[in-house]
């Protein structure tokens, strides 16, 4: 059916090859996009919550891939990261806060600041201030 040669099927596999290898890590090295007042647009506690948790989540994520914060610290790219996120945090924390006032405090089916806390603990541990 196909009747390729040798010498392009050899051409073929090493284009493949290049093109993967270059796509590899990129997703490592990829930046968290920053959010703004203007654009984080939270409809409901829930949102909040859920962006919250997550943002704090890759934040401890990304800390616990170094031994120490020294060794976090070193690293350029893996700092930007966690500042970004630690921005996105404290853009997130004031949007909620000004949109849902002291509801935000209280638990509810998916409001849970105790699992935000908890999370924020650990980083405090491995010493991350957020």
């Amino acid at each position: 059916m196909f009747n390729l040669s040798l010498k392009s099927f050899k051409i073929i596999s090493l284009l493949l090859f290049l093109f993967t290898v270059s796509c590899v890590g990129t997703e490592k090295n990829k930046k968290p996009v920053i959010i703004t007042n203007d654009s984080y647009n939270p409809k409901t506690i829930c949102d909040c919550n859920n962006d919250g948790i997550t943002i704090l989540n890759n934040i401890l994520s990304k800390r616990r891939q170094f031994e120490t914060t020294q060794s976090l610290s070193e690293n350029k790219n893996a700092s930007e990261y966690i500042d970004i996120l630690k921005k996105n945090w404290k853009t997130t924390q004031y949007k909620c806060l000004k949109l849902f006032g002291s509801a935000m405090m209280s638990p509810s089916e998916c409001n849970d600041p105790k699992t935000i806390q908890s999370i924020k603990d650990q980083l405090f541990e491995l010493g991350v201030r957020t």
